[in-house]
């Protein structure tokens, strides 16, 4: 089980570098427009996959639970950019990004 987890853990990983990748690529307005899917649909993704990671978590040790505390975090923040790109909001953008760079992935 631990091993199911850790792979969905790393898939989490991977969309908020990709999101982070992104951010220091383009501007807001060119965010805005990357649609095939929209950030709000990744980070919603992202956030389904943190609450399967939960329940298959609930099966394994204690340190799952920093996992799952990681990667629902991880989504939050991506919910938050996805948001504040879809609302222009270039303050929001940064803070959200600058939160998400400074988490540690196990």
């Amino acid at each position: 089980m631990d091993d199911e987890i850790q792979k969905l853990y790393q898939l989490v990983f991977k969309v908020a570098k990709h999101f982070l990748e992104q951010f220091e690529l383009f501007s807001i307005q060119e965010l805005a427009e990357h649609n095939e899917p929209t950030y709000e649909e990744v980070a919603k993704r992202a956030k389904r996959l943190a609450e399967i990671i939960s329940v298959f978590a609930e099966h394994g040790d204690w340190n799952n639970e920093r996992v799952v505390l990681n990667a629902k975090q991880a989504a939050l923040y991506m919910e938050k950019m996805a948001l504040a790109i879809s609302e222009n909001k270039n303050e929001d953008l940064a803070q959200a990004a600058q939160c998400l760079q400074k988490m540690d992935f196990i």
